[in-house]
Formats: C-alpha cells, sequence, structure tokens
C-alpha cells in the first residue's frame, strides 16, 4: 500500500517500515501516524498504538494534551477503553474539548499507604460518548516536605479495556514508554433488520466474510456470514 498525499483526506492507512525494517499498517489522522494493532468491523472500532497522555517519570515527561479528533468521524471509544492513573498522592483532572470543561477527576491513594512511593492500582474515570479531544492534568496532593513526592510517578492515559493494566504495567517499565494501546470508535452497532443490496455501493473484504452496503451518508448494512443468524447489522458511522 502506497502512502498517497492528500490534503483533503482527514485520515489515510499507510505501510511505514518499523525499526526492524519490518513493514506494518499506521492510521495517519492529520498528519499524526499511529500504529494500527487490531480492527474489529462489527464494533466499528480501531486499535492503535497511541501516544501516553500524560506522564511525568523522569525525563519522559508528557504534556497532558491528547490527539484533536475533532473533524474526523473518529472519537475515543467510551465502551472499549478506560482512562487509567497511576502513582500515588496526586489529585488527576481531566477537561473535554474547553478547558472549562471538566470530565471527570479522580483521587490517586496516598503514598503513605503501605509506605509506598508510587502505585499501580491508580484509579479510573469514565469516558463520555463521542469525546473528540480531551486533555488531563495532575496536581500533587502531597506535603512538600515528604520525600516520596520526589519519587511519585504519576502517569495518566486513555487505555485499551482489554489491555492487562496489572500484568503488563507491572512488568514493564512504564518510564520508558511513549505509546500505549487505545481504541478509536469509528461506528456505532445498531442491531436490526436491513437490506444488503446488490450494486456499485456494496463492498466486500477480500475473503468475503464482511460484506457492507450504505443505506445513507452516516449508515451502513453490515453482514458477517460467520454469524449464524438470520439478521444483519446496521452500522452508524459517527
Amino acid at each position: 500500500m502506497k502512502h498517497q498525499d492528500n490534503s483533503n483526506d482527514w485520515f489515510n492507512v499507510i505501510c511505514n517500515k518499523t525499526v526492524n525494517g519490518k513493514k506494518v499498517p499506521f492510521l495517519n489522522i492529520n498528519g499524526t501516524d499511529l500504529q494500527i494493532l487490531d480492527f474489529n468491523f462489527f464494533k466499528g472500532t480501531i486499535m492503535v498504538n497511541h501516544p501516553i497522555i500524560y506522564f511525568n517519570c523522569r525525563k519522559n515527561h508528557h504534556n497532558g494534551m491528547s490527539l484533536n479528533l475533532i473533524g474526523t468521524r473518529f472519537y475515543y471509544s467510551n465502551s472499549d477503553n478506560i482512562f487509567w492513573s497511576s502513582g500515588c498522592g496526586n489529585l488527576v483532572t481531566v477537561f473535554g474539548n474547553e478547558m472549562d470543561n471538566v470530565i471527570s477527576g479522580c483521587l490517586q491513594p496516598s503514598c503513605r499507604f503501605n509506605n509506598e512511593s508510587s502505585s499501580i492500582v491508580g484509579c479510573r474515570v469514565n469516558i463520555p460518548q463521542g469525546l473528540s479531544s480531551f486533555y488531563v492534568n495532575m496536581s500533587s496532593r502531597v506535603d512538600s516536605s515528604d520525600y516520596k513526592r520526589e519519587r511519585s510517578c504519576g502517569f495518566a492515559s486513555m487505555i485499551s479495556s482489554d489491555y492487562h493494566l496489572t500484568s503488563e504495567l507491572e512488568d514493564i517499565d512504564i518510564s520508558n514508554r511513549t505509546h500505549i494501546p487505545t481504541r478509536l470508535q469509528w461506528g456505532t452497532l445498531i442491531s436490526g433488520v436491513c437490506q444488503l443490496n446488490d450494486g456499485l455501493d456494496t463492498s466486500c473484504t477480500f475473503d468475503g466474510e464482511y460484506c457492507w452496503s450504505r443505506l445513507s451518508s452516516i449508515h451502513l448494512c453490515a453482514y458477517n456470514r460467520n454469524i449464524n443468524t438470520d439478521l444483519t447489522f446496521c452500522e452508524g458511522t459517527n
């Protein structure tokens, strides 16, 4: 697949070489390349290697701003992601598209709990539907005289809900990470009956597993041959 530069496209799928020379697919959204890790047609989601939103560990500092998906048909999946924050003694606040729009927040466990300087058991924040961008702020709630303040590592990001947090984040030094799996939503499943028409508006994958026809500018009638049912599905693109 060759990269085609078209300023009118809000996304492209391209193939780039990794450091080991292997070609892998990337989703380019408004000039940002995101490695594609998984694609679920019927859930209308795509899992990408997303930059970590907030990180104050050592030299790897991230400013807390997400990707800007405004103007595209992608948004952060509220059903297949969790917003995760690890660390201790920090107040985490999540803002929406505007800085005066507070989505939610949480208080991390105390740094004095079990005499730990950081905690993998952080705090979660609910994700609203249709979120296209957000900003994360993390402020310390630990006394400045407390020596553990220097050791607390603050991490916050949107993470795919099927990512094994306890095993992955404990086994891997997150201070050396720059990206983490995150799911973007491009469609919403609506269960129901629709007509899969033959014609120019009907397309199928190369193996014939999925077929779909366009019902309108925002709806697809989709079919999966592996589902043993007489019902097809309507896929609404946001």
